[in-house]
């Protein structure tokens, strides 16, 4: 079973889609994201937002979220 982790954006964080246009979308402060990628690899990893499936750089997930507590 892979674990998902679910994170609250602290500062605005810019994505690309995961799709063939990789259109840019940024995720709010104060929204919450999903990803079951490893947040130690530097590079791109894969989240979701709103149902949304981006990447975003590790980076920028380590430095503005936080993790929610489990529910």
């Amino acid at each position: 079973m892979q674990l998902v982790a679910h994170l609250r954006v602290k500062s605005e964080i810019l994505a690309v889609t995961a799709t063939a246009d990789h259109k840019f979308v940024t995720i709010p402060s104060g929204a919450t994201i999903e990803t079951s990628d490893d947040l130690v690899e530097p590079g791109f990893i894969r989240l979701t937002f709103e149902g949304n499936h981006l990447l975003a750089f590790t980076r920028d997930i380590r430095e503005r979220t936080e993790t929610l507590p489990l529910e």
